[in-house]
């Protein structure tokens, strides 16, 4: 019973020791990471041209993976369309 008890302790004790195995690794959520891209006009509910290339065949705002904006322009892209869809120079649904 006793080379049990030393088996079991010795399993634990790897299972635990996360420094004896080595560091760990971290990797990227997704990937290696993009450069970031700045609005090639401004982010304003007027310019409806611009702003409908961020919009998808059904009228959804496309999402920071897509565009490749930071998050503080894809915060202003979301603002500028939701204000012109409510103006209305931007449909809710569909493209024109």
């Amino acid at each position: 019973m006793t080379s049990q008890d030393t088996g079991a302790s010795t399993n634990s004790s790897s299972e635990g020791g996360a420094a004896s195995a080595g560091p760990r690794k971290s990797f990227g959520r997704f990937g290696a990471k993009k450069k970031l891209v700045e609005p090639e006009e401004p982010l304003d509910y007027k310019n409806v041209a611009y702003l409908s290339k961020f919009l998808s065949p059904n009228g959804r705002i496309q999402g920071r993976k897509r565009t490749g904006f930071s998050g503080q322009n894809q915060r202003k892209l979301a603002t500028a369309i939701k204000r012109s869809r409510i103006v209305g120079l931007l449909p809710f649904v569909g493209r024109q």
